[in-house]
């Protein structure tokens, strides 16, 4: 389906469009208060930040359990790499994206 000249985008969009845009004015927003050494805020921003992509997960129906499990899965793998002293190299017989 192509979209007319002039059309307007559908309100899941246009909702998808309005939260992306505040997620990055929050991930902005979380930099700075790394750069300032601000502990509290970086705290807080970031609970701001985590709710604002739950809420792009349900919009764009990814169960935010399944991100968990997926976060999950990488830092196991990574911990399991620590503990046998593995070092990913590229070429290497480790060949994952899971990696943290």
């Amino acid at each position: 389906m192509v979209r007319q000249e002039g059309a307007s985008p559908s309100p899941k969009k246009r909702k998808v469009i309005k939260l992306a845009n505040r997620l990055g004015a929050s991930a902005t927003t979380c930099i700075l208060d790394v750069l300032v050494n601000d502990r509290p805020g970086l705290m807080r921003d970031s609970a701001v930040f985590m709710d604002i992509l739950e809420k792009i997960w349900k919009v764009c129906d990814v169960e935010a359990s399944e991100v968990w499990a997926e976060l999950d899965h990488r830092l196991k793998l990574a911990e399991d790499m620590r503990a046998t002293g593995t070092r990913v190299r590229k070429g290497g017989r480790i060949r994952s994206t899971k990696l943290p």
